[in-house]
C-alpha cells in the first residue's frame, strides 16, 4: 500500500518514501495543516481546533499525489540527464587531467625525495611512478 505525508503549508509530500518540496497543496482545505497515511490507516490533522479525522484511503488526495507523481518523474528524468552528462564529460582529457587522481603527478619535495633515494639506492621509484602517469593517461 502507498504510504503518504503531506504538509500543506510547506508544500511538501512524501509518497512512499520520497519526499519533494514545492509541490501544489492549495486544493486542500484552509485548515487542514498536514494528512498522514500509512498504507492502511491515517489521519488528517489540522490547524485550528478541529480534531484529527481517520482516513482508511487517501483517493480522496490523488490530484496532489499526481501532482508529486509528475513531479518526481521529472526530478528522475533531470537526474539522468546529468548523470550521462557527468559521464560524457569525466571521458573526456580535460576532466581527467583536473580531477583523476591516477593522473596526479606527486608533489616536488616527494619526487625530489624519490629521486634522491633513487640516486642512493640504485632504484627507479621516481621513474616508475612518473612512467606510470604517463601510461595512465596518454596525450590525446
Amino acid at each position: 500500500m502507498t504510504t503518504l505525508t503531506i504538509i500543506k503549508d510547506d508544500g511538501f509530500v512524501s509518497v512512499d518514501g520520497a519526499g519533494l518540496d514545492s509541490i501544489d497543496c492549495s486544493s486542500l482545505a484552509s485548515n487542514i495543516h498536514a494528512i498522514q497515511f500509512d498504507g492502511t490507516n491515517g489521519w488528517v490533522e489540522y490547524n485550528d481546533s478541529t480534531a484529527n479525522l481517520a482516513i482508511t484511503a487517501i483517493s480522496d488526495y490523488s490530484t496532489i499525489t499526481d501532482a508529486h507523481n509528475s513531479a518526481k518523474t521529472t526530478l528522475d528524468n533531470e537526474n539522468a540527464a546529468a548523470a550521462i552528462r557527468q559521464t560524457a564529460m569525466e571521458a573526456t582529457y580535460q576532466w581527467k587531467r583536473v580531477y583523476d587522481a591516477t593522473n596526479k603527478y606527486a608533489e616536488f619535495h616527494v619526487q625530489l625525495d624519490q629521486q634522491y633515494h633513487d640516486a642512493v639506492n640504485g632504484t627507479t621509484t621516481w621513474k616508475d611512478a612518473i612512467a606510470a602517469v604517463k601510461v595512465a593517461h596518454p596525450k590525446p
